[in-house]
């Protein structure tokens, strides 16, 4: 099985920020569009088991990856909070 590493690095720091990203709408829709657009400006890291993505979350332990990490998630919360394509918003 192959495993973007990525995805789940993301989902924890969505998981974590979403209270401080002052978001109009937080379900499951937005939150699933605001991963989507994350990981799609993120450069993807496959593993082959989940245990082995613990070794990619490391390098994210340095500041300055971990900072570029949640600017992009900012940014994607941003436009997926001006512009929800949920059932709420529409």
């Amino acid at each position: 099985m192959v495993i973007n590493a990525m995805e789940q690095i993301m989902k924890d720091l969505l998981d974590e920020y979403k209270g401080r990203l002052q978001l109009n709408c937080t379900c499951s829709t937005c939150l699933d569009d605001i991963l989507a657009l994350s990981l799609n400006k993120t450069t993807p890291r496959y593993v082959t088991n989940i245990e082995k993505a613990m070794y990619i979350k490391a390098e994210f332990i340095d500041k300055q990856e971990m900072t570029s990490l949640l600017v992009k998630l900012a940014e994607c919360a941003k436009i997926v909070s001006d512009h929800p394509m949920c059932d709420n918003y529409q």
